[in-house]
């Protein structure tokens, strides 16, 4: 057993000693990067980071409501609405995440005659998306939990509503947990499309810096470790919460 730890201790320091090497190659080859560029612009761009990171929470927060109601319909609804919602769920899974944010943003206003703001729109259309994809994690989730544990609470009396909120709903949220996460990243890495509607997010902000000095060597490498870095956060995150759980994104 002694001998397994000890391996499995320099198998570690191997891999960090060969992360930190090829970190120090990398950054002996972006020396001469015009880094400048990204110190000057640092408060623009992390404005533009603290948006891309509201836009996820919000649309997960919303989606994942919405996400909950769609799964329920698609267990337990007549089937009229579980159709509507298998059709929802369907349709926005299918279509590329690029096409929703357009049919929000220049729809609305062919339908309303009112404008909508990119705000707005990167919202509503960013939930619409959350929502599809986590009505599948929902449902994943709360049909792993065991029938009988339904069958005993309506036994014991408690009504559906409350055994869904009280027995089966935590239960599935944390066996669904991982594909959660890894949905939060998905949806955290979809944000930079939002760019198209005018949104300045962190994607947009690197693309105007980088149109007003002309730095994309430093700039775009500025982004890839921005969304490398908020992405394994998220990963190291639910790992330290629950160290069984190993993701994949």
């Amino acid at each position: 057993m002694r001998d397994a730890g000890l391996s499995e201790r320099h198998k570690a320091i191997l891999w960090w000693a060969g992360l930190l090497a090829t970190l120090a190659g990398v950054a002996w080859l972006c020396r001469d990067f015009r880094w400048p560029v990204v110190w000057q612009s640092a408060p623009f761009l992390l404005r533009g980071l603290g948006i891309s990171w509201l836009l996820t929470l919000v649309s997960v927060g919303i989606g994942m409501v919405a996400g909950i109601a769609l799964a329920a319909a698609r267990l337990a609804a007549p089937p009229g609405l579980r159709h509507l919602a298998v059709g929802y769920v369907e349709l926005l899974r299918a279509v590329p995440q690029l096409m929703v944010i357009f049919w929000v943003f220049f729809t609305w206003p062919a339908m309303t005659g009112q404008a909508l703001s990119a705000w707005a729109a990167a919202i509503a259309s960013l939930s619409m998306i959350a929502a599809a994809y986590l009505a599948e994690v929902v449902r994943a989730g709360l049909q792993s939990v065991p029938r009988v544990q339904v069958e005993s609470g309506l036994v014991t009396g408690l009504s559906h509503g409350t055994i869904f909120l009280r027995v089966v709903l935590p239960q599935a949220l944390r066996n669904m947990l991982p594909a959660l996460v890894a949905h939060i990243v998905m949806m955290f890495k979809i944000t930079s499309l939002v760019y198209v509607i005018g949104l300045i997010d962190f994607f947009r902000a690197i693309i105007l810096v980088n149109n007003r000095d002309f730095a994309p060597y430093a700039l775009y490498t500025t982004m890839a470790a921005g969304y490398f870095l908020c992405c394994y956060a998220l990963s190291w995150l639910v790992r330290r919460l629950d160290p069984k759980y190993s993701l994949t994104t």
